[in-house]
């Protein structure tokens, strides 16, 4: 989500963001998880979301730049309601991230 429009560019500055978001990839969890929120914070985006699908348990977190540092403002895990009132209203139970269909039920004489 950006302060302005992005005019159609393919890239913009970090700081023109109000919130930027990562999903943890266990092969750069601490970019991930570190380096990324202090990158971002350094330049003043207010928000930062982390997305988290380790152990097929996916958690959402929201954090808010106060005095410099990211401090969490709202979470949840899968079979929970993750449920954000700024800088938008959003809410999911983060289990439906996995997009992961309902197995269907076999009809009587179907193998």
């Amino acid at each position: 989500m950006l302060r302005n429009s992005g005019g159609g560019r393919t890239t913009v500055p970090i700081a023109e963001a109000v919130l930027l978001g990562e999903i943890v990839s266990p092969g750069n969890r601490r970019k991930d998880v570190i380096d990324r929120p202090r990158e971002y914070g350094a330049v003043g985006v207010p928000f930062f979301l982390r997305v988290d699908l380790r152990n097929r348990v996916p958690t959402m977190a929201l954090f808010e730049l106060v005095d410099g540092e990211y401090r969490p403002l709202a979470a949840a895990a899968a079979g929970s309601t993750f449920a954000m009132r700024e800088p938008f209203e959003f809410a999911i139970d983060p289990a439906e991230l996995l997009d992961e269909e309902a197995p269907t039920e076999q009809v009587d004489g179907e193998g």
